[in-house]
């Protein structure tokens, strides 16, 4: 199981001077979070954690409740976890003392229905002397069965799928009063300012 779950929010790429090298480096923002509730076997039919980021409080004199703008779930739990999780007082950077390594889990940036020259980095043709051929989708390489096989390189859609490194790196943390901020090396999946799921 593992020792702790965050969310997380990327922001920008940036790289820092380490052991004679420069190296590339992903800034994510921690957020204020908290579990709250699980989700069991008997009611709704899995095991889950439910966390909620950037709460919102209303108007209590007026019988408004609480609402979360954010909430995502951990499915990667077990029945001791709920036991060990009363003895975490905050879910914030303090949970990943001592850890090197991560996991990381999110969205790609879709891109779209883009073309082979995109989707597949397909070479130009001639653009001169009366070539139609510039960015034509070149020969199918199949005589028969007379159709296109499956698996041939064509135009579709482009990401936005869930994608899942492992063992990423933290170079540094910085913990201030006003934000918790963590340096992974490489790139991470998702865009500015979206939300990723941290395993450690």
């Amino acid at each position: 199981m593992n020792k702790a779950w965050l969310i997380v929010s990327k922001k920008e790429m940036t790289k820092i001077w380490q052991n004679g090298k420069f190296v590339p480096v992903t800034i994510v923002q921690i957020h204020p979070q908290e579990i709250i509730r699980f989700k069991t076997e008997e009611k709704d039919g899995y095991l889950a954690a439910v966390v909620w980021v950037d709460k919102k409080e209303l108007k209590k004199d007026r019988w408004q409740k609480t609402q979360y703008s954010k909430t995502i779930e951990f499915r990667n739990i077990d029945e001791n976890f709920v036991n060990e999780y009363k003895t975490w007082t905050n879910m914030d950077i303090n949970l990943l003392e001592g850890v090197k390594m991560v996991n990381i889990q999110g969205i790609s940036k879709g891109k779209g229905f883009q073309w082979v020259m995109k989707r597949f980095h397909a070479k130009w043709g001639p653009k001169t002397h009366g070539s139609k051929f510039h960015r034509q989708i070149w020969s199918l390489w199949n005589r028969k069965p007379r159709r296109v096989q499956k698996g041939h390189p064509h135009a579709g859609r482009m990401w936005g799928e869930q994608i899942t490194l492992k063992n990423i790196k933290i170079i540094d943390k910085i913990n201030n009063k006003d934000e918790q901020l963590l340096l992974l090396k490489w790139s991470i999946p998702g865009s500015y300012n979206w939300f990723i799921k941290l395993f450690a």
